[in-house]
C-alpha cells in the first residue's frame, strides 16, 4: 500500500439480517478507517504485510532484539532467556507495535 493508501481491495461482506451478500472495491484506507470505528475489532488491521492504524499503513520505526526471560522449572533455580528479532511499527499518532521478524 502506498502512503496515500490509494491502492484498491475487494470488501466482501453479508448482512446479519437479511444475508444479503455484497462485494466490491474499496479504497485500503477507506476500508480500514471504517472497521476502525467498529468498537469490537481490534484496532491494528493487516492488509497483506501492511499493518493499519488510524486508517495508514504503519512505518516502520526500528529494529531491535527483544530478550524475554522465564523459569525453566526443569532447570532448577535461575531465569533461562530468549532473544526475539523484532520490527518496531509506528502510527503517525504515536501507538506503537512490535512485531516478531
Amino acid at each position: 500500500m502506498g502512503a496515500a493508501g490509494g491502492d484498491l481491495v475487494t470488501v466482501s461482506y453479508t448482512c446479519n439480517d437479511c444475508s444479503l451478500f455484497q462485494e466490491h472495491l474499496a479504497y485500503a484506507a477507506d476500508v480500514a478507517a471504517a472497521l476502525h470505528q467498529v468498537r469490537w475489532m481490534a484496532k491494528v488491521i493487516m492488509f497483506g504485510d501492511d499493518y493499519i492504524h488510524c486508517g495508514f499503513p504503519m512505518e516502520e520505526a526500528e529494529f531491535e532484539i527483544e530478550r524475554l526471560c522465564y523459569r525453566n522449572s526443569s532447570s532448577g533455580s535461575g531465569l533461562s532467556a530468549v532473544c526475539l528479532p523484532t520490527r518496531v511499527l509506528r502510527c503517525r499518532c504515536g501507538f506503537q507495535l512490535e512485531v516478531p521478524e
